[in-house]
């Protein structure tokens, strides 16, 4: 069943499916990656985003020059960073019951909306007609959104105020 028309049938316009749809879709992808994860590499992650995004940006290869291939360098390179700080920074989020899942959740969503922050604004506006509505491609890529995306990691861990080493 079409998750749009699900929503259409609730009552839920068509224009605002398409986002409540990505919306639960996002929630529902960061609550399981956060276990995929765990506490010990939620933190490394999130210092892993910038490390990745400054190799990614500095590499001047022919071959990084379209989107497709710089996504996925991205990608390989932020799990590349992820497997070497768990070894080196020891962190983890602590906690018990829904908090603690509450605070997984919330830093693997703000890993994969600065990921995506990140990957959509390489791409042009004619190749995301049909991955996003314009309105979420507008919460990923706007300068202020970018902006916020961008210091949200920053926020996340100083809120959850647990020593790294």
């Amino acid at each position: 069943m079409n998750l749009n028309n699900l929503l259409g049938n609730i009552g839920i316009k068509s224009n605002l499916a398409g986002d409540v749809s990505f919306l639960i879709m996002f929630l529902l992808v960061s609550f399981v990656v956060s276990f995929v994860l765990g506490k010990h590499r939620i933190l490394v992650s999130l210092l892993g985003i910038y490390a990745a995004y400054a190799v990614v940006n500095l590499a001047s290869f022919d071959f990084v020059r379209d989107p497709q291939s710089k996504s996925l360098l991205y990608l390989a390179v932020l799990i590349g960073f992820i497997m070497m700080f768990s070894r080196i920074v020891r962190g983890s989020v602590t906690g018990a019951g829904p908090a603690f899942y509450a605070k997984l959740t919330i830093g693997t969503a703000i890993v994969i909306g600065l990921s995506l922050s990140i990957i959509l604004v390489w791409y042009p506006a004619k190749d995301l007609v049909n991955v996003v509505t314009p309105s979420v491609k507008t919460y990923f890529t706007d300068g202020f959104y970018r902006f916020l995306w961008a210091i949200a990691p920053l926020v996340y861990l100083g809120i959850v105020r647990k020593r790294i080493d």
